[in-house]
């Protein structure tokens, strides 16, 4: 399909060739054949037909996007390390939702997680259309795949991701390198593996008391930190609050345990339970500082 540069010098050329006779192309009809350009590309691009109100809007809201800022988002750091692989993973997401390649197509459509685009859904931006429905195929898809390959490359190599795609550095393709990573992080045998560590860093977390590296906001942080990954990784969680007063082993806080197991509303609901237990050793603490 002709480009938008290759648009331009065809107007150039029409202007050119027919000076003097009589033929000119006025600035809102330019702007008007290039809006039909951008419509027919990008719908051809997704698959689905629009009007071309709605793309000649979208055109305008990328043409700005364009000239805002692109480096608010910086790259991920290196993966070093297997247990990083969540806040990497979501750091690389990051990165390549701010960044477009070719046919000003977000990069993040290369990793999304389903291969048919997903038309039935209703989308807020043009953005997420495109990374939900933008082909996995054409000319653009190649540069874009190839593109994501070597960011993979340059922030896996050396480290212990890189054995599983290094299969797909001969022909740069970073949505099938991508799927090697998901399925080794995040396949069965890595859920299994992460329900353990999750239950395991349940049982390992004790409140033994106010210390300086290690409070009561801290314990609560790592109990969420594994409910949502046990959440996320499709396990039923029965006994969040029984677990979380397991782990509190101040004796200051015995009176507070009792309170919280002799009433069911705490007891079904965890997150009552940590917001009266934390008002509760706040006030404690408060009152021996003022009592000394």
């Amino acid at each position: 399909m002709l480009t938008k540069d290759g648009l331009d010098c065809l107007i150039k050329l029409f202007h050119r060739d027919n000076q003097g006779a009589g033929l000119f192309i006025p600035f809102f009809s330019q702007a008007s054949i290039h809006s039909i350009h951008f419509w027919t590309n990008r719908t051809h691009i997704i698959g689905i037909p629009e009007l071309a109100l709605m793309w000649n809007q979208a055109r305008k809201s990328e043409e700005e996007a364009a000239k805002a800022p692109t480096d608010l988002v910086k790259q991920p750091e290196p993966f070093k390390k297997d247990t990083k692989w969540k806040q990497w993973k979501e750091s690389l997401s990051t990165c390549l939702h701010s960044k477009n390649g070719q046919a000003n197509i977000p990069l993040a459509y290369i990793i999304r997680e389903h291969d048919p685009p997903n038309h039935l859904k209703t989308f807020n931006t043009v953005h997420d259309q495109l990374v939900e429905c933008a082909k996995l195929h054409r000319p653009e898809y190649n540069i874009n795949n190839g593109l994501v390959f070597d960011l993979l490359h340059s922030l896996t190599l050396n480290g212990p991701a890189w054995a599983w795609i290094n299969m797909y550095q001969g022909t740069r393709d970073g949505r099938n390198a991508w799927k090697s990573l998901i399925n080794h992080y995040e396949g069965y045998s890595a859920k299994i593996r992460g329900k353990q560590e999750c239950y395991d860093a349940i049982s390992k977390a004790s409140y033994l008391g106010p210390r300086r590296i290690f409070d009561f906001s801290t314990y609560v942080t790592i109990h969420q930190q594994a409910h949502q990954d046990l959440e996320r990784l499709g396990e039923p969680i029965h006994k969040k609050v029984w677990d979380f007063l397991a782990g509190i082993n101040d004796p200051q806080c015995s009176n507070i345990k009792l309170n919280i197991l002799s009433n069911q509303t705490y007891m079904n609901d965890f997150t009552q339970t940590v917001n009266n237990i934390a008002t509760a050793i706040d006030m404690t603490t408060k009152l021996l500082s003022t009592s000394k």
